[in-house]
């Protein structure tokens, strides 16, 4: 054996980048998967059981103010709100988790491999599992109880889910950065989270708004979402006329773009600051 091979056959084979990227990903998923669920079985079960928990003290707390659902004709109200709730759930937990990824991630950019992007990345890919997982269970017991549950449209359904999740990670990245280091601004933010709750028609039907009030609700592209959800799964739920697809998109588009230039903007700053 020449020298040239006995070099060769000792050194181990150099990764390619994207093989390099890959195992980075691989290992925060399981890390932030491990976080999610606290690393015991009853925190996968509290997944589960917290939308289910939340759904189901709503349902009776409306049917009893409204009378086994009389303020609500033809709609199944179970389904409406799940339709509503589970995506909003979906953007509030890749908006506040994505929000804390870089600093709750400090301690491992010391590996030079990993960058504050890469938490980005496995955080939103843990929600969007966990997500897929609760709404599947959901509408899997909605359905159990005899609630119409398919959605009528099913590519609808995806294409608006899919721009919930992009939404919800542009916004979460575009707060991670600009709210580095500054807790007291995080704090701030987290709370707008209420009045979106509020505002985004997960209740109630939006159309019940006064005019004067629904024009400035409009501004909020995730109420045009969750129209289009549930328009998609409720066949013969109408949207407002005013809700438009390509608002959302642009939207979620410029939020994105603003995300990521600020990102690479202060990607140095996120890894060296203390």
């Amino acid at each position: 054996m020449t020298p040239q091979e006995r070099q060769g056959k000792a050194s181990p084979a150099r990764r390619s980048p994207w093989e390099v990227q890959r195992g980075v990903l691989f290992a925060l998923l399981l890390r932030e998967m491990k976080a999610r669920v606290g690393g015991q079985w009853v925190g996968a079960v509290w997944t589960l059981i917290e939308p289910l928990t939340h759904m189901l003290m709503l349902v009776t707390i409306i049917s009893v103010v409204s009378g086994r659902g009389g303020m609500f004709p033809g709609l199944e109200y179970p389904v409406f709100l799940v339709t509503g709730l589970v995506p909003y759930f979906l953007f509030l937990h890749l908006y506040t988790r994505l929000m804390e990824g870089i600093d709750a991630n400090r301690g491992m950019f010391s590996y030079r491999q990993v960058k504050p992007f890469d938490t980005l990345v496995s955080r939103a890919i843990v929600e969007a599992l966990m997500n897929l997982m609760v709404y599947t269970v959901t509408l899997g017991v909605l359905g159990w109880l005899g609630y119409h549950v398919l959605p009528a449209s099913p590519l609808a359904a995806m294409g608006v889910h899919l721009l919930i999740f992009l939404l919800g990670s542009s916004l979460g990245t575009l707060a991670a950065v600009v709210t580095h280091d500054r807790p007291r601004l995080r704090s701030f933010l987290r709370m707008l989270t209420m009045p979106l709750y509020i505002g985004s028609g997960i209740l109630f039907p939006i159309h019940a708004a006064p005019p004067e009030l629904l024009h400035w609700l409009l501004f909020n592209p995730l109420l045009h979402l969750i129209e289009l959800s549930r328009h998609a799964f409720i066949p013969h739920y109408e949207p407002l006329a005013q809700v438009s697809l390509v608002y959302a998109s642009l939207f979620t588009l410029t939020v994105g773009a603003l995300a990521l230039l600020m990102y690479r903007a202060d990607r140095l700053r996120l890894v060296t600051s203390t």
